[in-house]
C-alpha cells in the first residue's frame, strides 16, 4: 500500500513538472487579485514556485517528501518573516485548484491524474501542520519541562522570532511561584529586538524580579527556550541543557504526528461518511450531519448555487429547522458575503465571522439566532468550480474562536462534499431547485419535439417556424442547460422535469 501511496505521489509530482509552463502563465495573471490576502506572503509564495521550477524540478532524483522538505527548507532560508499558517496553507489550496484546473482543460488526462495531484497537496499538508495551534500545545510543553526538575525553575518562556524582533508566544511559572493568569498574558504581547530585553520585562511584569535571578537561553530550531533559575549559585550542566533541548524537540515531533493523525482521521471518517449516500437527499443530509459530527460546531446549514436562476438555494440543516432552510432562495451577488469575499469562497477559502451581521442580512441573523459563525466553500476541485457553502456555528448567538487547523482541514471537507454533489449535481438541483422560469413555453415546445427524436425540420414544421429559427431556440437551450449537444439538453430537462 506504502509503495502505491509513493507512486501515487511520483506521479503527482511529475504531474506538476509537466504542467508548469501552463501554470505559471496562470500564475502571473492570478497573483494581483490573491495580493488583497498577504502581499508579502504572495511575492514570497511566488520566489519559491520560482524555485521550485528552475532547480527543484531539475533533480530527476527527488520523491515528494524530498521536494516538499528542500522547498521549506529554502523558505526558512530566504525569509524571516512569520504568516498566520493558515493563510498560507489556503494560498497553497488556491495552487492546487490551478492545477486541476490546467487537468480539466486537457482531454487525455484522467480521474487518477486528479487523484495524483490531491494526494501531493495532501502530503504538503501533513508537512506543513506541525505549527498548527501551537499556542497551546507550547504552553503544554513549557509545563512538562518545568515538572521535570532537571533545573529549578521559576518560569519558561518560549521566544520566537519575527523578523527583525523577538516574541514571546507563552510563559508558564512553577507551582512555587504563582502568578495571575492576566499578568502571563499580558507578557504574550511583548516584543523586543534583544532577547534579554525580554527576560528583564517578564521578570518585572510578573513581579518577581530578585535582581538576581539566573537566566539561560536554549536554542530549539526555530524557538527559544528562556529559562529563569531559583538558584544564581546552582552550576547548570550541559548534559542537562541538553536534556532539556531533546525533550521540547520530542514533544515537537509528538504534535507533528498529532496534528497529523487528527486531521487525517477526521477527514477520512467524514469521506466514508458521504459514501453511504445513496440520492441528492442523502448526500446533502450525509454532509450536514458530517460538518457537525466530525469538526467542532453544533449546527450547520447547507446551500447550494442554482446557476440557471442565480440564486442562492437552502437544502438541508442539522440542528437547525430543515424547512425553515428550504424556504431561503436568495440572490446571491446581492449578499455581502458574495460582493465581498467571492475571491476567498472561489479558492476555497473558509472564512471565519466573529460577527454574522457583517455578511448576512438581518432576517436572517434574527430568524437563527446568528453570532459568530464560519462558512466553508462546497467547491470541486477537479473542476474548479464554486457550487455551495456550508454555515457552521456553536449554537444560537454563540461567540466563538476556530483554530487554523479547524479551517486548514474543512479545506478538504469542502472538496469531499463537492466532487459528492458534484456527481449527482442534475439530481440535487432537480430535487432542490426551482425550474419553473427556466424554459420559455416556446423552448419547451422545442425541446419536447427534439427529445421525441423530431429533426430541427421536422419540428420547424410542427411549431410553424423556421428551421432557422428553431435552431437559434436550439442554440440557446443548449447553453441554458450547459448541454454537450441537442440531445443531452434534452436529457437534462427530463431529469430535471422541465419537459414530460
Amino acid at each position: 500500500m506504502e509503495e502505491k501511496v509513493e507512486r501515487l505521489l511520483l506521479k503527482g509530482l511529475s504531474i506538476l513538472y509537466e504542467l508548469s509552463s501552463p501554470f505559471l502563465k496562470e500564475w502571473k495573471i492570478l497573483m494581483p487579485s490573491l495580493k488583497y490576502r498577504n502581499q508579502s506572503l504572495v511575492d514570497e509564495i511566488d520566489v519559491i514556485i520560482q524555485f521550485a521550477i528552475k532547480d527543484v524540478f531539475q533533480n530527476k532524483s527527488l520523491n515528494a517528501d524530498s521536494f516538499i522538505l528542500s522547498l521549506l527548507a529554502e523558505w526558512q532560508k530566504r525569509f524571516s518573516s512569520k504568516y498566520d499558517e493558515y493563510e498560507a496553507l489556503s494560498l497553497v489550496t488556491t495552487i492546487e485548484n490551478m492545477f486541476h484546473k490546467l487537468l480539466d482543460r486537457n482531454p487525455e488526462s484522467s480521474f487518477l491524474d486528479h487523484q495524483a495531484i490531491q494526494a501531493f497537496f495532501i502530503r504538503i499538508l501533513d508537512q506543513a501542520l506541525l505549527s498548527q495551534d501551537m499556542e497551546y500545545r507550547n504552553e503544554n510543553s513549557a509545563k512538562i519541562i518545568i515538572e521535570t526538575n532537571v533545573l529549578p525553575m521559576k518560569w519558561v518562556a518560549i521566544v520566537k522570532k519575527d523578523k527583525e524582533e523577538y516574541v514571546i508566544d507563552s510563559v508558564v511559572c512553577s507551582d512555587e511561584n504563582p502568578v495571575d493568569g492576566h499578568l502571563l498574558e499580558m507578557c504574550k504581547s511583548l516584543k523586543a529586538r534583544e532577547i534579554g530585553h525580554l527576560s528583564i520585562a517578564i521578570e518585572r511584569l510578573i513581579g518577581q524580579n530578585s535582581g538576581d535571578s539566573p537566566l539561560i537561553q536554549i536554542p530549539c530550531l526555530n524557538d527559544t527556550l528562556l529559562i529563569c533559575l531559583e538558584n544564581e549559585k546552582f552550576q547548570v550542566k550541559e548534559q542537562q541543557i541538553d536534556f532539556i533541548r531533546e525533550m521540547y524537540l520530542h514533544q515537537l515531533k509528538l504534535y507533528h504526528l498529532e496534528s497529523k493523525i487528527d486531521w487525517k482521521n477526521t477527514s477520512l471518517l467524514f469521506l466514508q461518511h458521504l459514501l453511504l449516500s445513496r440520492s441528492a437527499g442523502d448526500a446533502v443530509n450525509a454532509i450536514t450531519t458530517g460538518l457537525v459530527e466530525y469538526m467542532p460546531f453544533e449546527r450547520c446549514a447547507l446551500f447550494l448555487y442554482n446557476q440557471y436562476e442565480e440564486k442562492g438555494i437552502g437544502v438541508s440543516g442539522h440542528n437547525v429547522s430543515t424547512s425553515s432552510v428550504q424556504q431561503i432562495r436568495e440572490e446571491i451577488f446581492k449578499l455581502p458575503l458574495i460582493k465581498k469575499y467571492l475571491n476567498s469562497l472561489t479558492h476555497s477559502q473558509p472564512l471565519y465571522f466573529s460577527n454574522a451581521a457583517e455578511v448576512l442580512p438581518e432576517k436572517y441573523i434574527h430568524e437563527f439566532k446568528l453570532r459568530s459563525l464560519v462558512v466553508l466553500p462546497i467547491f470541486v476541485p477537479t473542476k474548479n468550480k464554486l457550487i455551495g457553502i456550508a454555515i457552521l456555528d456553536q449554537g444560537e448567538y454563540s461567540d466563538f474562536l476556530v483554530s487554523n487547523q479547524t479551517l486548514t482541514t474543512l479545506i478538504k471537507f469542502g472538496h469531499y462534499a463537492g466532487e459528492l454533489l458534484f456527481s449527482i449535481w442534475d439530481e440535487a438541483l432537480q430535487q432542490f431547485g426551482s425550474f419553473d422560469t427556466l424554459l420559455t413555453p416556446r423552448e419547451k415546445d422545442v425541446l419536447k419535439l427534439i427529445a421525441e427524436g423530431a429533426s430541427i425540420s421536422e419540428a420547424a414544421k410542427e411549431l410553424h417556424l423556421s428551421s432557422y429559427t428553431v435552431r437559434d431556440y436550439v442554440s440557446v437551450i443548449i447553453q441554458k442547460l450547459e448541454a454537450k449537444n441537442r440531445t443531452d439538453a434534452a436529457v437534462k430537462a427530463i431529469k430535471m422535469k422541465l419537459i414530460s
